[in-house]
């Protein structure tokens, strides 16, 4: 396995994003209580720091998606919360093709949330299949692949505290 090549974000440059973020969310949502729905395993670092940052009360919730033995998405660990009637905010770590969170929007959608948004650390525009309206981008970033906070390469790389350019 390749080692990840140069730094794309550093950890200081993504906690100020963080941050920033945060005033953003917390203002819109103000009063509204929302859910972070979080996609596991990638958003859980993002999630963590943004849910530290906001002042808004909200919850957190996780959920994971995976391909079944057609090739089909499918809920594999739905959220705990009843979503029915709250807004959801979905986090996610990268947005490429759009594929998978177009997915997820409709089933949040199909739960009842009275209101689903997208925030995202990275989005690589250039991979995007789907119109998919993202309400928060942490950093708009070229067409490669990354690995670090959160991000990986078959589980490793992961716990990396900057983002980083991996040539596999």
């Amino acid at each position: 396995m390749n080692e990840p090549k140069d730094i794309l974000l550093e950890k200081q440059v993504i906690e100020e994003r963080i941050d920033a973020l945060a005033r953003q969310i917390d203002q819109d949502y103000k009063d509204k209580n929302p859910v972070l729905l979080t996609l596991l395993k990638g958003s859980f670092y993002f999630a963590a720091d943004l849910s530290k940052q906001m002042q808004a009360t909200h919850s957190i919730d996780f959920l994971t998606v995976a391909h079944d033995s057609t090739g089909m998405l499918k809920v594999r660990y739905p959220p705990t919360s009843n979503l029915k009637g709250r807004h959801v905010l979905l986090i996610e770590d990268i947005v490429d093709s759009g594929l998978t969170l177009h997915y997820i929007v409709d089933y949040v959608k199909k739960q009842g949330a009275k209101s689903v948004t997208v925030c995202t650390l990275l989005d690589n525009p250039v991979r995007r299949l789907v119109n998919l309206p993202i309400s928060y981008i942490g950093f708009t970033i070229p067409d490669v692949y990354v690995v670090g906070y959160g991000l990986d390469v078959n589980e490793y790389y992961r716990n990396l505290s900057d983002i980083h350019i991996y040539e596999p």
